[in-house]
């Protein structure tokens, strides 16, 4: 399934499936659509979303939705992946998270649920944390490790 980085007239479709999933979308915008990634089934529709929204030096992963029939087969987890690869791209050490109901697939992804008052003071004040997500979300955070680096042939290292 192709993964593409999302463009302004991908808003609607992101939105769409959002809502079909039961996620917040009124705050998906065309400016938070920049830090976002869409998967495309062979027809060119959206059947999964991921965003990187930037507070700050702090980073909070958004919006991961798949369509219910593709669920289990992968495209949530390369979302989550490449959405990390950014993040480290950006120099960020941590991603940050609400979840009411995904807290199981994002401990298989690596990250730990955590109290809200431990996220960075950014990160409690943006809308999701503020007023999106009910306070009964779990909060959850993955430490990142840096990039790998290329060795000497071009291959990554992996350390």
């Amino acid at each position: 399934m192709p993964i593409r980085k999302a463009v302004a007239a991908d808003l609607t479709g992101i939105q769409n499936l959002l809502l079909a999933n039961g996620l917040p979308a009124q705050d998906v915008s065309g400016a938070l659509i920049e830090g976002f990634l869409v998967a495309e089934d062979a027809r060119g529709t959206i059947v999964g979303s991921g965003g990187l929204e930037q507070l700050g030096s702090s980073v909070l992963l958004r919006s991961l939705a798949v369509t219910p029939e593709l669920r289990g087969t992968g495209i949530a987890r390369e979302l989550v992946a490449q959405l990390e690869c950014h993040a480290r791209s950006l120099g960020r050490q941590e991603i940050w998270l609400l979840t009411a109901t995904a807290e199981r697939f994002f401990e298989r992804v690596g990250y730990e649920r955590v109290s809200r008052d431990e996220a960075p003071r950014e990160v409690r004040l943006c809308r999701q944390f503020a007023a999106l997500c009910p306070a009964t979300a779990a909060c959850m955070r993955k430490r990142l490790p840096p990039n790998p680096l290329p060795d000497a042939d071009g291959r990554l290292e992996s350390s």
